[in-house]
């Protein structure tokens, strides 16, 4: 019986130390996870990203995400206007609850502001809703023509953050306009107006008076330096971001990065002046595009977010130079 007695605490003992070895294997990985961020959690998904909904007017709303791209709407007595709904149904649908924690009204119109997917492949949400889709008919032409492309360039990072590329459906736009458009909702009125090709054909501007507040689309970012593959012209962009910079706006709600002011527009104006002249020298000169690559490093723009794509965007300043053409739309 003694025998016994012994074994059984040995027993318990060993089945205590092995709980308490348990618990401190737990808690270090749990602290490895806290101390080294890339190394996920068993189970973790996608790292959370940094998503807020800025109140910039009594009734407008500016959905702000860093890391992709930005959604706006306005509350009206009579329902909600939405400016692009972001790059998938599931971000779709988490901008549409957002929009719920503010207010119950239908959605009757949703704007699509150029034809980057991440502006409007959440898009089914709201068509579900049965809201009115709008458009300028370039942004429309396009959103079909390179759908194929505009998925394709979206599915790294559809991985990355766990979203079914399956679940992606196209809705065109049910009404378009060709310069400009204006749309009255609850007694508020919504401009809608293209000043000609920017960063890509359709480039569409929303102002909302009331609030002298402007919406830009892919044409503007604050201290970014933007993609410039789609461009038709780089002259006629600097002239839209020109006219945008002497307008009577108090506010710019850009499609990417935070809030921003006329004085960034004249400061993105001038960065891409500068940039432009310079490619278009060195290609003048004969300089080679590899060579370009390797000695055209705008140490100036250094700190401006986007800095890292600066050899693509070389490349597609030479290629717009060289050939007038754009190949992304071949």
């Amino acid at each position: 019986m003694a025998m016994a007695r012994r074994n059984a605490i040995c027993r318990a003992l060993a089945g205590a130390r092995i709980a308490r070895l348990t618990g401190i294997v737990r808690a270090l990985i749990a602290l490895a996870g806290i101390l080294l961020p890339g190394l996920p959690a068993v189970g973790q998904g996608p790292t959370p990203r940094d998503v807020a909904v800025k109140q910039v007017a009594s009734d407008v709303y500016f959905l702000f995400d860093f890391n992709g791209s930005n959604s706006v709407f306005l509350v009206t007595a009579d329902g909600v206007l939405v400016i692009d709904t972001r790059t998938h149904p599931r971000e779709g649908r988490d901008l549409l609850d957002r929009i719920r924690k503010v207010t119950d009204k239908p959605i009757k119109w949703v704007i699509n502001s150029h034809f980057h997917g991440d502006h409007h492949m959440g898009n089914a949400v709201f068509k579900e809703l049965g809201a009115t889709f709008v458009a300028h008919e370039e942004t429309a032409r396009l959103m079909q023509q390179v759908q194929p492309k505009e998925m394709a360039r979206r599915i790294d990072g559809f991985k990355s953050r766990g979203y079914d590329p399956a679940e992606v459906k196209l809705v065109l736009p049910d009404a378009t306009f060709d310069s400009e458009m204006t749309i009255h909702l609850g007694g508020r009125e919504i401009r809608l107006f293209c000043l000609g090709p920017g960063q890509q054909a359709g480039d569409t501007f929303v102002a909302f008076p009331h609030a002298r507040i402007l919406f830009t689309p892919g044409a503007f970012a604050r201290h970014s330096m933007p993609n410039m593959a789609f461009t038709p012209s780089v002259d006629n962009w600097i002239k839209v971001l020109d006219q945008v910079a002497i307008m009577d706006v108090d506010t710019i709600l850009p499609a990417h990065g935070d809030v921003a002011t006329r004085a960034d527009v004249k400061e993105l104006a001038a960065m891409l002046a500068d940039e432009y002249a310079t490619v278009k020298d060195a290609v003048n000169r004969g300089v080679g595009l590899d060579q370009a690559i390797g000695t055209l490093t705008f140490p100036q723009y250094r700190d401006w977010r986007n800095y890292g794509r600066l050899q693509g965007e070389i490349k597609a300043l030479y290629e717009l130079i060289q050939t007038g053409k754009r190949s992304y739309f071949e």
